[in-house]
């Protein structure tokens, strides 16, 4: 295959991940109106994507195939790792929501009877 079919495969890939790399850039934007945990989420679609971006560049360079691999593994690395901050954070602002809304609507603890 050519270096030119390939390059137009990956820039034809890369344009259409827009769909998930604008609305993270934008999460990472707003800032604070955002949920705390929507940011690393964001963080690490951005670094996926920029990861495969880098990738995709040094395979159209005549480098070696080892040097192409070094981006996309600390990529990975960084993705999973901002993967699993978001996801943790989610959890945390979950548990404080559900205080929040018990704190509202106690939970009652008898047993609904039958008006039969």
């Amino acid at each position: 295959m050519s270096h030119g079919v390939l390059a137009v495969g990956a820039v034809a890939l890369l344009a259409s991940g827009n769909v998930w790399y604008l609305p993270a850039y934008v999460d990472l934007r707003a800032g604070q109106d955002r949920p705390r945990s929507r940011r690393p989420a964001a963080a690490a679609v951005l670094t996926g994507w920029g990861s495969a971006a880098l990738t995709m560049a040094l395979l159209l360079l005549p480098v070696a195939p080892v040097v192409a691999v070094l981006p996309a593994v600390a990529g990975t690395t960084a993705v999973v790792s901002l993967t699993v901050r978001a996801r943790l954070r989610r959890g945390q602002e979950q548990r404080e929501e559900e205080a929040r809304w018990s704190t509202l609507f106690p939970v009652r603890t008898g047993r609904i009877e039958d008006d039969r």
